[in-house]
């Protein structure tokens, strides 16, 4: 019994370490409005600072959104958000602004 029971700790320590945690939007919106929209957006768009992400050279997938909100936040922003708030703020573009198919895991 005792076996069993080791064994079943050790296989549930390996499924949650290695199943992610989904990114969360309501965050993601949150650090996106006090960061991007005031410091930046505001500066380079004509109208409503959101329309950034309605105009025709866009970016084109998931990676390239993940990319650029990586380097803003490392070039542009410098907010030093964690890995987890960045993935937080393409969770919420991709949900709000552009719809891209999630790689299925």
């Amino acid at each position: 019994m005792k076996f069993v029971l080791t064994l079943l700790a050790m296989f549930s320590i390996i499924f949650i370490s290695t199943t992610s945690v989904a990114a969360d939007a309501q965050n993601g919106k949150a650090l996106h409005d006090a960061s991007c929209l005031t410091s930046c957006h505001s500066s380079r768009v004509d109208g409503p600072s959101n329309d950034m992400y309605k105009r025709s050279n866009r970016r084109k997938s998931l990676a390239k959104l993940t990319m650029q909100v990586e380097f803003c936040n490392q070039q542009v922003l410098n907010s030093e958000w964690w890995p987890e708030d960045v993935s937080d703020v393409v969770e919420y573009l991709n949900n709000e602004f552009y719809h891209f198919k999630k790689p299925s895991k």
